[in-house]
This record gives structure tokens, C-alpha cells and sequence, in this order.
């Protein structure tokens, strides 16, 4: 595919890093000389030192045989009108990055001409909700519209999985649990056999429908408490956004900002949360308010330092679960080390998003698995396809890769060896990132029984 990408800031970096590794004809479009220089030696795409709204630009770059747009700078009237121009001038699908709600119709982008229009804030908002309903949670992905879950959970030393192996688990457990699909050890990624241990400390992605994806969280950790208390550090639109659908759920919900201007806002949009006037890194006042009672606390205000010390606070109080809000990379990656349950990033959420929105031959959706090194795809079957109507464990699937969910109209099937794939079947694949060419072409091309 060839993809333009307008913006080398962290979205658009982090977006071209992934789909240039996945062999696409990747364009990245920046006008300021400098931002371009610190991206271009760790990139391997082509680089524009340009305006993306010039028309003249992208008529250069060439619109009629671009399969992707995406304008992602930190400007929401570039990235609309960069979206426009590209249209006018061919390109295929078009991305915007829009955070203002003003150019929001009843959710949708107001503009005909933009075929998807991605909110940071909600981006990480969701993510965030995913990780706070679900108890030991690191991370949380969706698939076909929420049919099939992907998440991350931390085994605990004195769990019930805690020393057993998979085909032990699933002996005893049968269809209780959801099917480990990776594994992530002292910082190395396995695709897991019926052998593999599970070992405390390890990271495990569960994979299924949501009740069986939840219900398999409570073997990975000694307890679980429904959630009942969450502070929430931010009284910003994403702060806001989260108090809401907590409260809705039914969440006592206390809000934390230092600055009072958002906290009037807030508290006039919020009329069942406690909205505080409290700097959220002073220690007195929030124990007060209870910090170390809560079930969750969430860091989303526009300091990331104030959000991880706020967050290191919490959880030395004895908070439950704490979830921070960062932009970094690197941070997103260290702070689970540091005692944060969990990290959450609006550029990489946005970055993911439109990622899953490439199609690659057969590939219908990816997503990279955090930091595990793995990647997640999503290929529909069509009929006459030579996996069509033989059981899994005959196809001489690639190494390091297993099929996790096989997903029809009547449900979502955990798959074993016997499972016999169907036309029209839809299947995500687990595969760490040396064997995805290898299952590129067996989806494309059709496989080999052995």
C-alpha cells in the first residue's frame, strides 16, 4: 500500500515506524526541518520537507494511487484541510486526528469527505474504562467492534495459574478460560504450547469474548473487588468524559484538579461527582478525600510528571489499582516497573487506531500487542481459500504464531487442533514480528496442508 502520513511528531513517527515495518510504501510529510531531521535516520520510508495542506505537495507526492491518508499533526484544522485536499486529488481513504468536539456532528466528523476522524482523548479514555472494569488489566484491545478481546494481565505468585501448565489449565478449566495467546517473561515474548508454565510475574494475553476474557482474569489474581471508588486526577475534557461514564456505571466518582477555572467547569458538567479543588501531589488533602480507599485511580491531567507522581502517591496510600495518563513511549514501557498498574498513551492509542484501519492484502485489521514485541491480526477467509474446510492442525501453520479466536456469525469459537476453518470465517493471528511475512503469505497465498 502506499500511505501518507502529514506530521512527524509522535503520532505520525510512531504510525510510520509501524507500517513501514510491515513493507508499505510509507510517505512522512513535515514542514519543519528540524522535527523531520530527529525522525529521518531511525525511519525507513521516504521523507517530504513540505507543507501537507499544498496542493501542489500532494499533487507531487501523488493522491490518485494513495491507498492511505493520514493527517495527524497536533493542528485539527491542518489535519481537516489536508484531508480535503487529499480527497480532491484521488487518495483513497482519509484519516484526520481531530480533537475539538466542535467538528463533531453526534460523533461523527462533520466532514463527508474524511472517512475516519480519530479523538486522542477518547482513544485513551477507552482504554482507560477497558483497564479499570477489567481487575488486573495492563491492557485491553478490541476486535470486530468489540466482539473479541484481547487483554493483558500480570500473573500473581499465589494464583491459581501460578506453576501450571496450558494444557494443564486446560484439562482443568476447560472452556472457563480463555486461551493464552502470549506470553511475556523477564522481557521476552513467547507464543506459548500446551507445555509452556505459566510462572509468576509473567504477562499473558487472554483472548475471547469479553464474559470469557473477564471471567479468566480471576485466575491470574488472588482476588477481585468490583469497581466501586475511583479518583480521578484532571478535571479536563478526558477527566470529564471518564467521570461521566463512571458515574453511569453506577461509580462514586471524585475529581482532583489543582486549577480551580477547570474544576468550575467541571463541576457544572458533572452533577454527580465530587469535583475538589486539591493539588493532586499533596499528600494531606487527598488522604482526607480517601485516596487510599479507592478501587481505581486514574491520572489524566495535562502534566504527565503531576499524573506519574500523583499516581506513585496513590498506590503507596494503598489504592487499589492506579492507571496513568503519558505521552512518552518510554515512559509507558517504564512505569509498570515502577509500581503503576497500568499506562496509557493518546498518541499511541491514535497510532494504534489508525493502524488497524490498513488493510494489508489479506490482513483485514492489526494491532501491536504493546510492548511484547507481538503483533495481533485480524484475516477474513473467503471461500475457496486452501485453509477452507481443514482442521487446524493439518494447515502446517508458521512458527511462533498461533490462531487465536475464530469468529462467524453465531459466535466467537476458541479454536484447538480440531477446529476446521470455513468460508468466511474471520480469524486473529498472534504472531511475533519475524514470522509475520510468513503469515502474510499463508493467508494470501494459501497454505500447505502437512
Amino acid at each position: 500500500m502506499k500511505i501518507v502520513i502529514i506530521g512527524a511528531g509522535a503520532v505520525g513517527y510512531d504510525l510510520a515506524r509501524n507500517l513501514s515495518a510491515s513493507d508499505h510504501d510509507v510517505i512522512l510529510v513535515e514542514r519543519d526541518a528540524e522535527v523531520l531531521a530527529a525522525v529521518q535516520e531511525s525511519l525507513d520510508c521516504r521523507f517530504e520537507h513540505a507543507s501537507g495542506v499544498s496542493p501542489a505537495v500532494l499533487e507531487r507526492i501523488g493522491m490518485k494511487d494513495c491507498d492511505l491518508f493520514a493527517a495527524v499533526t497536533d493542528r485539527d484544522e491542518i489535519n481537516i484541510i489536508a484531508c480535503l485536499t487529499a480527497d480532491r486529488r484521488g487518495a483513497r481513504v482519509k484519516v484526520a486526528r481531530v480533537r475539538d468536539e466542535d467538528y463533531y456532528v453526534s460523533g461523527h466528523i462533520a466532514f463527508r469527505s474524511i472517512d475516519l476522524a480519530i479523538n486522542p482523548d477518547h482513544e485513551a479514555a477507552h482504554s482507560i474504562r477497558e483497564i479499570l472494569f477489567r481487575s488486573g488489566a495492563r491492557e485491553a484491545y478490541r476486535f470486530l467492534g468489540g466482539r473479541v478481546r484481547v487483554v493483558a494481565a500480570t500473573v500473581e505468585s499465589d494464583s491459581y495459574v501460578a506453576g501450571k501448565s496450558l494444557r494443564d489449565l486446560n484439562r482443568e478449566l476447560g472452556d472457563s478460560i480463555a486461551l493464552v495467546a502470549a506470553v511475556v517473561r523477564d522481557g521476552e515474548t513467547l507464543i506459548p504450547h500446551g507445555a509452556t508454565v505459566l510462572q509468576p510475574d509473567d504477562t499473558v494475553y487472554f483472548t475471547g469474548t469479553r464474559r470469557l476474557v473477564d471471567r479468566s482474569l480471576y485466575y491470574v489474581h488472588t482476588q477481585q473487588e468490583p469497581l466501586q471508588k475511583v479518583m480521578i486526577v484532571g478535571a479536563n475534557p478526558m477527566g470529564i468524559e471518564l467521570a461521566r461514564d463512571l458515574v453511569a456505571a453506577k461509580v462514586r466518582v471524585k475529581v482532583v484538579d489543582g486549577d480551580p477555572e477547570r474544576c468550575r467547569i467541571a463541576s457544572e458538567q458533572l452533577h454527580h461527582a465530587l469535583v475538589l479543588n486539591v493539588d493532586p501531589v499533596d499528600t494531606a488533602p487527598l488522604m482526607d478525600e480517601g485516596i487510599g480507599e479507592m478501587d481505581g485511580f486514574v491520572a489524566v491531567g495535562v502534566d504527565e510528571e503531576v499524573n506519574i507522581l500523583s499516581c506513585l502517591l496513590a498506590r503507596r496510600q494503598g489504592a487499589t489499582r492506579t492507571v496513568c495518563l503519558v505521552n512518552r513511549n518510554d515512559y509507558v514501557e517504564l512505569l509498570p516497573q515502577l509500581g503503576i498498574d497500568a499506562a496509557v498513551s493518546p498518541r499511541r492509542a491514535t497510532s494504534a487506531s489508525i493502524a488497524r484501519f490498513v488493510k494489508r492484502g489479506a490482513v483485514v485489521s492489526s494491532a501491536q500487542l504493546g510492548f511484547s514485541g507481538a503483533e495481533v491480526q485480524q484475516y477474513h477467509l473467503p471461500a475457496g481459500h486452501p485453509a477452507v474446510g481443514i482442521p487446524l492442525k493439518k494447515l502446517g501453520f508458521p512458527a511462533d504464531a498461533v490462531i487465536g479466536a475464530v469468529i462467524r456469525p453465531e459466535g466467537v469459537e476458541t479454536p484447538s487442533g480440531q477446529t476446521v476453518l470455513r468460508a468466511g470465517d474471520d480469524v486473529l493471528v498472534f504472531a511475533l514480528s519475524s514470522s509475520l511475512p510468513a503469515i502474510e503469505r499463508f493467508f494470501s497465498a494459501g497454505p500447505r496442508p502437512s
